[in-house]
């Protein structure tokens, strides 16, 4: 592990803890937030900024759901979340959490069909939230913080997250690859193009980690190294961590959280909130 990214997990505590006592937002990423009794607003009740929605361009619609068969064409893309959160920014809908520059959403856009297909459509439907300011841009080498951060992950094609100019869609980064793999020659990572790094939790634990951790509930100690390896490294980069597919065990929750990680993922919102809470 370098010098660089040293653990220390009481400084790791006293952010969270810090974190928590300034703002509503809690370090949760809701995964699959749709599958949620009502999407978007089931987080931002809890005080999460975070949310994940799979899109599907079927016909030239985008419509959110888990597996292309599950496509319910009442569940669009602009229904469920673009249409809701520029109400909520301009104050036409009520929200416990607010969203705004100060307290921005970070959008995670999975990508399901064909990335460079999709890629158009889903520029287009971001457009109400572009033309009225709200999302966090890249212009002239200047990245400006907006109401909304837009990040696509799954199929997204990163040359074209790469190729736009300005830019308000941009990358959720392999945390494995960003030390060694540049995104283009010559392009280091960042936030201007990958303000999230993630990683799939089984690939770093390793067969004999996920085996541990189903009998103890726990990470191995080797486990907690590359963990702080890998979330040092996004940070060094001003980048912010995730980590999905994990087991649903608080002691994997707790791990990530002490060792800095940027979210927890979640599907249980309430009961990781409260496990955040009573361990800080």
């Amino acid at each position: 592990m370098s010098e660089a990214v040293k653990w220390d997990r009481g400084q790791n505590i006293k952010r969270i803890t810090a974190l928590l006592s300034v703002c509503t937002a809690l370090p949760i990423h809701s995964h699959n937030d749709y599958l949620q009794d009502a999407p978007l607003f089931t987080a931002l009740d809890v005080g999460i900024l975070s949310v994940e929605a799979d899109v599907w361009l079927r016909d030239g619609q985008l419509y959110v759901a888990h597996t292309e068969g599950d496509i319910d064409t009442s569940k669009t893309f602009q229904s469920l979340y673009l249409q809701p959160i520029l109400d909520i920014i301009e104050g036409k809908r009520d929200s416990v959490t607010k969203i705004s520059v100060d307290s921005p959403l970070q959008l995670l856009i999975d990508f399901k069909s064909n990335g460079d297909q999709s890629y158009g459509p889903v520029l287009q439907a971001l457009s109400p939230l572009r033309d009225a300011g709200h999302l966090t841009t890249f212009k002239d080498g200047q990245l400006v913080q907006g109401a909304v951060t837009a990040v696509g992950t799954g199929n997204t094609p990163l040359d074209k997250v790469l190729a736009a100019t300005p830019r308000d869609l941009f990358y959720d980064a392999h945390i494995q690859d960003i030390n060694d793999t540049p995104p283009a020659e010559g392009v280091a990572w960042g936030p201007e193009i990958a303000p999230l790094a993630s990683a799939n939790f089984p690939d770093v634990n390793g067969i004999l980690g996920e085996a541990y951790t189903f009998i103890t509930g726990n990470v191995m100690g080797s486990t907690h190294d590359k963990l702080i390896d890998l979330i040092g490294t996004a940070h060094s980069k001003n980048m912010k961590s995730r980590f999905y597919g994990a087991q649903d065990r608080d002691g994997v929750y707790l791990e990530f959280l002490r060792d800095g990680s940027d979210y927890i993922n979640a599907d249980r919102l309430e009961y990781v909130k409260d496990l955040i809470l009573n361990n800080s």
